[in-house]
């Protein structure tokens, strides 16, 4: 699995879970940082995406928010989040 094939993934899941809680929809690109950019898209919902993607691509991985750095002040970008996942797996 590529980096765009993981983004596209991401994707989806994060306006799954948006149209699911019944929240606005708004477009939502590589370069969407869900939690500062999508209405209403909380840390919950982070780590429900974070759980979903895990399970999808059978990762087992050691963070429970995807689109949150390590550091825990800083929000990512779907691109980022798919970095990130994407250098867990080559690990």
């Amino acid at each position: 699995m590529n980096q765009t094939e993981i983004e596209k993934m991401l994707i989806a899941i994060v306006c799954r879970l948006q149209e699911l809680s019944g929240r606005e929809k708004v477009p939502v690109t590589a370069d969407t940082k869900p939690v500062l950019d999508m209405p209403g898209f909380d840390s919950l919902n982070g780590v429900e995406a974070t759980v979903e993607i895990f399970d999808e691509l059978k990762l087992d991985l050691d963070f429970n928010d995807v689109f949150i750095a390590e550091d825990k002040n800083k929000a990512l970008t779907v691109r980022q989040a798919a970095a990130r996942l994407c250098a867990s797996m080559e690990k």
